[in-house]
């Protein structure tokens, strides 16, 4: 079982790592967003950053149970009683991480809901989230009396609550939390559906709607492993996969959270780039253009006379030089109909030539 315990922290570990990161940036973007480009920074933004930083903390305390705990020699009676404290915090901030995450995400739809009923049933979503939220948090730190006096209480069973009571308390948070996930998911989808969005636009929302689904199923499966945060017995056999879900339910919420809220960086990096391949685009052409009416080319001819495009002057008969481009003498085999026109190119195309061949020859 240990080993089992050990590969189970291990996964755990890398989750937390993972999330962290992914947290991180996510809501540094959604800031970068919200300040400098759409300019709408609102309450439900502040939410966000203290959920993270509560996700932050709660991270903290569960890679020090991990490297401390179960990752390094496994769980002892001495190492046991000093992560008691550890997981205490974490429980306390893993409730407040989900609880201000449930209130950013209400805040945010409330933004654009419009219809009555909808911001009704949004409100009393946040209104309960947060009222039970406060309520489970008082119920987690003094659920064996005084929190300092946990390691010397924490197997007196008559100063703990009873066992049926933490799970009804746990097993109804987590409830109240699946009820609120999926309401935030399926809400937006009837108001995305009703809304007149191409289905290229409504494909990418729906993926974020999706992966914040994630969070409800999360909280399912806590749910399942709930028994193992319990200060008893059975701690150390499921504490780790109780552990797991729980990490990655508000991780998933604040990822796909945060996602959402990115699209106008999205548009202004696009525009940016169609706008600098128009640019490079046209400036190729007009240097092609230039290039087409200033660089000579020079070659020869069939008969072995050089041919030039230096000479922009077409010489027609009696008429006046008119400018042309690309313009080549022909040879001075060619025919024309004025003989004062043929000697003259001939003499020109001599005169050409010759320096062509000094130039070869050089």
């Amino acid at each position: 079982m240990a080993d089992a315990i050990q590969k189970q922290a291990q996964i755990t570990y890398d989750l937390v790592v993972v999330l962290l990161v992914l947290c991180w940036s996510t809501v540094a973007l959604r800031l970068w967003v919200r300040l400098r480009i759409t300019k709408s920074a609102g309450w439900d933004d502040a939410f966000m950053v203290l959920t993270l930083v509560f996700f932050t903390c709660y991270c903290s305390f569960i890679l020090v149970i991990n490297v401390t705990g179960f990752m390094s020699i496994g769980p002892t009676v001495d190492s046991f009683s000093e992560m008691l404290s550890y997981v205490l915090l974490s429980e306390v901030f893993y409730i407040l991480t989900t609880t201000t995450l449930k209130i950013s995400l209400g805040l945010f739809f409330l933004r654009i809901l419009s219809k009555p009923w909808q911001v009704l049933v949004f409100h009393v979503i946040l209104a309960v989230s947060a009222i039970y939220g406060v309520f489970y948090v008082f119920i987690a730190i003094f659920q064996c009396g005084d929190p300092s006096t946990l390691v010397a209480t924490v197997h007196d069973t008559k100063q703990c609550l009873p066992t049926w009571f933490l799970l009804t308390t746990g097993y109804l948070y987590g409830t109240i939390n699946v009820i609120a996930d999926w309401t935030f998911v399926l809400i937006p989808i009837c108001i995305l559906a009703e809304s007149n969005m191409d289905r290229r636009s409504k494909i990418p929302v729906i993926a974020v709607m999706g992966l914040g689904a994630i969070g409800s199923v999360s909280s399912i499966l806590r749910m399942i492993y709930l028994r193992g945060l319990l200060f008893n017995g059975d701690f150390l056999h499921e504490a780790v996969s109780a552990t797991i879900w729980a990490t990655a339910e508000p991780g998933t919420g604040i990822v796909a959270a945060s996602i959402a809220i990115l699209r106008p960086l999205f548009r202004q990096i696009r525009g940016e780039v169609r706008e600098k391949m128009s640019k490079l685009s046209s400036h190729k052409s007009q240097r092609t253009q230039n290039d087409a009416g200033s660089v000579p080319y020079t070659g020869l001819d069939d008969e072995g006379v050089g041919l030039t495009s230096v000479v922009v002057t077409t010489i027609t008969g009696n008429a006046k030089a008119s400018p042309q481009s690309w313009y080549a003498l022909p040879s001075p085999m060619e025919e024309t109909r004025d003989k004062g026109v043929q000697i003259e190119q001939a003499q020109i195309a001599r005169v050409v030539h010759v320096r062509m061949t000094s130039k070869e020859t050089s």
